[in-house]
């Protein structure tokens, strides 16, 4: 926080509290854990690069 306040920008402090409540929300549903953090067995093949996409 005190490297942000420094810059005058908090939005990385606020993005990163963002992502920690997104993580406590998945963690605290037991469904939604299983379901993000199991193997699906499958291969969706290459990602496409996001350069090429638009």
């Amino acid at each position: 926080m005190r490297a942000a306040d420094s810059l005058g920008n908090n939005a990385s402090v606020a993005q990163l509290l963002v992502a920690w409540q997104h993580t406590a929300e998945v963690y605290s549903d037991p469904e939604l854990l299983a379901a993000l953090t199991r193997d699906h067995g499958e291969d969706y093949g290459p990602a496409a690069d996001p350069r090429d996409i638009g």
